[in-house]
């Protein structure tokens, strides 16, 4: 007898495009190594206080990435250190209160000798906290705003004159909390930053009020 055979073939289901869509995953972590490159700056300083050229500082922030669900945003938060360099003609002279003798205040003024090198130098550790955008394509678009606060660990002054080199730690009355917004854009591992902070740099009364310290420069993110 002639034996029939059936065979039943099932079509393999197409994958739908959702399937390859990138923006459905959930975003890598990434933005953990931040190097800044930057032109420092006070804000509100006197008139006659110029700033030289040579105003430059460094920033490295070693940073944790939470992405948040399946969007394109992350929180990020860890650890950096910042040093500021502030070349200008200021002098900081201390001056005495003649009402009590106790009481010191720092006021700047230009200086009158000829120099070859004047700075104030500021090296802060900082908690940054941030919102991060980072796009799902090929070539990632990336934008940060976020705040940090930190204390000023090390300050001095830097003098290079016709009498040789000298170094002033600990300058008196200068405000050693900070805190601040900075923000970056850009894309992939280069981005254009900037940061201002809202502390003034001298302790209120006890220094020249209304200084605030910013910069603005390029940031390197290798990973």
């Amino acid at each position: 007898l002639p034996v029939l055979c059936f065979s039943q073939t099932t079509k393999e289901k197409p994958k739908t495009e959702d399937e390859f869509n990138i923006k459905k995953y959930k975003g890598e972590p990434g933005d953990r190594l931040i190097i800044e490159i930057n032109r420092t700056a006070w804000l509100g300083a006197p008139a006659d206080i110029k700033t030289h050229w040579r105003s430059l500082g460094l920033n490295f922030a070693f940073m944790f990435d939470k992405p948040i669900g399946r969007s394109s945003f992350s929180f990020g938060y860890g650890i950096g250190i910042f040093s500021h360099n502030f070349h200008s003609n200021a002098e900081f002279i201390y001056k005495l209160d003649s009402t009590n003798n106790k009481s010191v205040t720092t006021i700047l003024q230009p200086k009158t000798t000829e120099y070859k090198t004047n700075s104030y130098n500021e090296k802060i550790l900082e908690i940054p906290l941030e919102i991060r955008f980072r796009s799902k394509t090929d070539r990632k678009f990336k934008m940060e705003f976020g705040v940090k606060g930190g204390y000023v660990i090390n300050d001095f002054r830097k003098m290079v004159d016709a009498d040789g080199k000298l170094r002033v730690y600990n300058t008196k009355n200068i405000n050693h909390i900070r805190y601040g917004v900075n923000f970056r854009i850009g894309f992939e591992q280069i981005c254009l930053t900037a940061c201002y902070y809202v502390s003034e740099v001298f302790q209120k009364d006890r220094g020249v009020n209304g200084i605030n310290m910013y910069s603005f420069g390029i940031a390197i993110i290798p990973y």
